[in-house]
């Protein structure tokens, strides 16, 4: 981890910011002076072919797109001795800070938010990218109260072929907002972000979460199994015509969910208009579809100790690098 002050490949690091799936982000200076983000590869993972072609997955995308709500790609250094991406800095909070500090939301901000996301996920599938990591603190909210997304390392780009990260599986995403065909190791397509863009509207609305459990396998077996709590029934101050909104766009089928992130958006413009009888309900699962207490904890304690050993094997690469 590199410390404040710091120069690295002629940037001058400021902070750490965060770390991500595959990189380390941090606020720097460029040699110029100017605010920067830079994302370097996570090192320990360098060696590992699939998650560097991600990593320049994430450049090509952020080069294709241009829209004010995404940070612009302002330069990709790749050499022998340096590897990052440096991307305009934006000031803010993200949604996670935001939500904490005034959730509930008013309906009035929760629909001026949703609307920005629902159009900026719009542009993103009109390019045929989508982002399948949305998430409160993958956006921040700007002074103004404009939006901005971030992070594209796991996004897709709709015909690359499909890489897969040696020390784990294709399901990317953060179990919170994570579609039942993300969980079940789908690649995902429009209506994955729509999945995830419900469960934030959701959490605007009501300052929590349908799903919640002590591990994220429990969190993720309720994405598959189980029936979302009414947000009117959390917050009775919804509208009705919201409830309804919120709740087609988390069906656990993608087929009963918005198609598009645009009928999402458009639904949530005019939730006033709408004839709810055509709404359905999310039906209860199958008693066979369901996970026993025993069945969630089996498998909790596995994922465990599979981690750990995946945790082990990084320390005696990453060992072995530096003893050759």
């Amino acid at each position: 981890m590199y410390k404040p002050g710091e120069i690295v490949c002629d940037y001058k690091i400021i902070e750490f910011m965060s770390q991500g799936g595959f990189s380390q982000i941090y606020k720097a200076y460029d040699p110029n002076g100017q605010l920067v983000i830079l994302k370097f590869p996570d090192v320990s993972l360098l060696g590992d072919l699939a998650t560097y072609e991600r990593f320049r997955r994430e450049v090509t995308i952020g080069q294709k797109l241009n829209h004010p709500a995404i940070p612009r790609v302002i330069t990709f250094k790749e050499g022998s001795d340096c590897v990052l991406l440096a991307l305009d800095y934006i000031e803010g909070k993200s949604l996670r800070t935001y939500i904490s500090e005034n959730a509930p939301l008013p309906l009035d901000k929760v629909l001026s938010l949703s609307d920005q996301l629902t159009e900026v996920i719009e542009y993103l599938h009109s390019n045929k990218v989508y982002h399948r990591d949305l998430k409160p603190e993958n956006i921040i909210v700007g002074p103004d109260e404009k939006i901005h997304i971030l992070d594209f390392g796991s996004a897709l780009l709709e015909g690359s072929r499909r890489v897969t990260w040696r020390w784990g599986s294709n399901a990317f995403g953060t179990p919170d907002y994570m579609a039942p065909e993300q969980i079940q190791g789908k690649r995902g397509d429009s209506r994955t972000d729509v999945y995830a863009l419900g469960m934030i509207v959701f959490e605007m609305l009501t300052g929590t979460l349908p799903f919640h459990g002590d591990n994220a396998l429990s969190v993720m077996n309720q994405h598959l199994t189980a029936v979302p709590v009414s947000p009117r029934k959390l917050q009775p101050s919804v509208p009705p015509g919201i409830e309804a909104v919120v709740l087609k766009s988390i069906r656990r089928d993608p087929e009963k969910r918005y198609q598009s992130a645009s009928a999402f958006r458009y639904d949530l413009q005019h939730y006033a208009e709408l004839d709810l009888s055509q709404f359905q309900l999310e039906p209860e699962p199958s008693a066979s579809g369901m996970l026993t207490d025993r069945q969630i904890w089996l498998r909790s304690i596995l994922i465990f100790f599979a981690f750990l050993g995946v945790a082990a094997l990084l320390v005696l690469v990453v060992y072995l690098m530096h003893h050759r």
